[in-house]
């Protein structure tokens, strides 16, 4: 059976970035994908990214997983064995959230082979995909604001395990009283319209998303 892990990289368990991980994960159990979701911030998951062990890199070590003894451990080890990878984080910055990127470390640095760097230590091919939330209004400006740059870039690092894609939600809704919180320049009109009309599209295609990935990834 198809195994689909997915990764929310949010701090908020039941918001955008999570809604889109459980639309992707119905999608892949409808494939027929044994699925399990992972949140990143659970209070009872302490991790770090990469404490440069290098136990990755010991000659007659384990190659291609990280084995640094913390609550990331049995998680890294699911996402090697995973045959339908799916991250989603809301955007910090221009960035993924810090308790993402520290898993993307954990994830990719294993893999890098020191010996040939042509050929990744990637164990099981898998298919994958990220998520992206923002404030962020539309892909037009996305890409004047070079966040493909910085966001693209380090979601397509998932690509060296196999196919990757990447799934954004602009405009998101943030809060659920906006007259609570200094924020003029995100009008709640604006950003309601767009929760009832835009993001039920950004949660079908999430959907079909994880319906695809789990589908390709039985007919390999």
């Amino acid at each position: 059976m198809v195994k689909a892990l997915f990764i929310n990289g949010s701090p908020r368990k039941n918001y955008n970035t999570a809604q889109l991980l459980h639309r992707a994960m119905e999608g892949a159990q409808e494939a027929g994908a044994e699925v399990e979701m992972v949140d990143l911030y659970e209070r009872t998951l302490n991790y770090k990214g990469c404490m440069s062990c290098f136990a990755c890199k010991l000659k007659g070590g384990r190659k291609g997983v990280c084995s640094f003894p913390d609550g990331l451990k049995p998680v890294m080890e699911k996402a090697v064995e995973a045959d339908v990878l799916v991250c989603g984080s809301p955007v910090y910055c221009g960035y993924p959230t810090a308790g993402l990127r520290a898993f993307m470390e954990r994830l990719v640095f294993p893999a890098v082979n020191y010996s040939d760097f042509g050929h990744p230590l990637t164990g099981k091919p898998k298919r994958s995909a990220t998520i992206l939330t923002m404030n962020c209004p539309d892909e037009e400006t996305y890409r004047a604001n070079n966040y493909h740059i910085l966001m693209d870039a380090s979601a397509r690092q998932l690509g060296m395990f196999g196919p990757t894609e990447l799934l954004y939600s602009f405009d998101t809704y943030q809060f659920n009283d906006y007259s609570r919180y200094d924020a003029a320049q995100l009008p709640e009109e604006r950003k309601a319209r767009v929760r009832e009309t835009r993001f039920p599209q950004d949660l079908q295609k999430a959907y079909e998303l994880g319906k695809r990935l789990a589908t390709e990834a039985g007919q390999e």
